[in-house]
């Protein structure tokens, strides 16, 4: 693990090679990197930089295809129909000499279709004259790709005219820094995949949770995490968490501080914010494993929320569907379990005693309850 660690460090925080010059095109290979490396951390940039590559390529279409061990491959052509693209995988995938071939190479080695030894029985198959010509993919070359997560694949680029040299020098003079892009976009998934399912798990769980950055700021969070910001009671603003109460604020943003000054996997701590639904337990934590992400996308901190009233909560909703509690009711059966008593509810609550007296009669009257004692054990009851 050590040493699959230095090499994703390597990767992210090593930079980008910037490859071969070609003298008055130099703005354009500039240009072309630069979309490369920004694609690396943005799935939804790679169809915009494909057709970027394909025009700088002088070509009509490049195609990267592939897939994990077990998974269906997947085929991102941006300028092709999704009608051919699915006909390709139903009826031609397997009469592709081309990709059979380029599949049989090294990764990196670039493969141009004249190169073939069966290039003439290519061009009379009925693949290339019924999907490739239609569509202008008369000639093409390209290149096998695999990274460390297990995805293997290939590039291709499709063209009109027969492959030029200058079109292979530039490929291949682009090819280091697609490689190394390819190589932190699928393990970007592969760590988002791993923090989304212990999001997930703790969901399962019944705990909200959340991810933040280096800076603090909430990068994803669980759907028990949503829901406490829909009801209000954190707050996200400016894309921190807060509270309402500026003196526990301030605790828990010197508890997120530490962790980020010392992400040594043993700082952290605990700390409870009051809302007007319950307490919640807040365990804050330096998140293990975050330096495996590139710097702008790196989980540094993991919020864990407990919410020992949300089992209650969940039962009294189903309660008030079912009996037509009012809000005021809900919140009086709940003041009820925490204090123990009527009085102490209404206090609580902040209402009179006769208040309380009133809406308590309603709940009994609805539940077909007479005392007390039988409706906190109709509350607390096992669903």
């Amino acid at each position: 693990m050590a040493h699959v660690g230095g090499h994703i460090e390597h990767l992210f925080d090593g930079g980008f090679a910037p490859g071969a010059r070609f003298g008055q095109a130099m703005g354009r290979f500039e240009d072309i990197l630069v979309t490369i490396q920004q694609a690396a951390e943005d799935d939804a940039s790679w169809p915009d930089m494909l057709m970027r590559i394909a025009d700088y390529l002088g070509s009509v279409e490049a195609t990267l295809g592939g897939g994990a061990p077990g998974s269906l491959p997947q085929m991102l052509s941006p300028r092709t129909n999704p009608a051919e693209i699915e006909r390709y995988f139903t009826t031609f995938h397997d009469r592709n000499m081309l990709m059979r071939d380029m599949m049989g190479q090294p990764p990196g080695t670039v493969i141009v279709d004249e190169s073939m030894p069966q290039f003439a029985e290519f061009q009379r198959d009925v693949f290339y004259n019924e999907w490739c010509v239609p569509q202008r993919y008369n000639r093409a070359f390209g290149v096998r790709l695999t990274t460390s997560t297990g995805w293997h694949g290939a590039l291709m680029i499709n063209a009109h005219h027969a492959i030029e040299a200058d079109q292979i020098a530039r490929f291949e003079a682009i090819l280091p820094t697609l490689t190394r892009a390819l190589e932190i976009n699928k393990l970007i998934g592969q760590f988002s995949g791993m923090a989304r399912a212990s999001l997930d798990v703790l969901e399962l769980a019944g705990q909200s949770a959340m991810l933040l950055d280096a800076r603090g700021m909430l990068l994803d969070c669980n759907d028990s995490g949503h829901r406490l910001f829909e009801e209000g009671r954190l707050r996200h603003r400016h894309g921190r968490i807060s509270c309402d109460d500026p003196a526990t604020n301030r605790r828990l943003s010197r508890l997120i501080a530490v962790c980020l000054q010392a992400p040594d996997h043993t700082t952290g701590g605990r700390m409870q914010i009051a809302t007007p639904q319950g307490m919640l337990g807040i365990h804050c934590a330096p998140y293990p494993g975050g330096l495996l992400y590139p710097a702008g996308r790196r989980p540094a901190v993991v919020i864990i929320i407990s919410d020992p009233q949300s089992r209650l909560r969940r039962r009294l909703a189903n309660m008030q569907q079912r009996w037509g509690f009012t809000a005021a009711e809900v919140e009086l059966a709940l003041a009820l379990i925490e204090t123990g008593g009527r009085k102490a509810a209404a206090e609580r609550r902040g209402v009179s005693d006769a208040t309380a007296r009133a809406q308590l009669t309603s709940i009994f009257d609805k539940t077909g309850v007479r005392k007390q004692t039988d409706l906190m054990r109709l509350l607390l009851a096992e669903d």
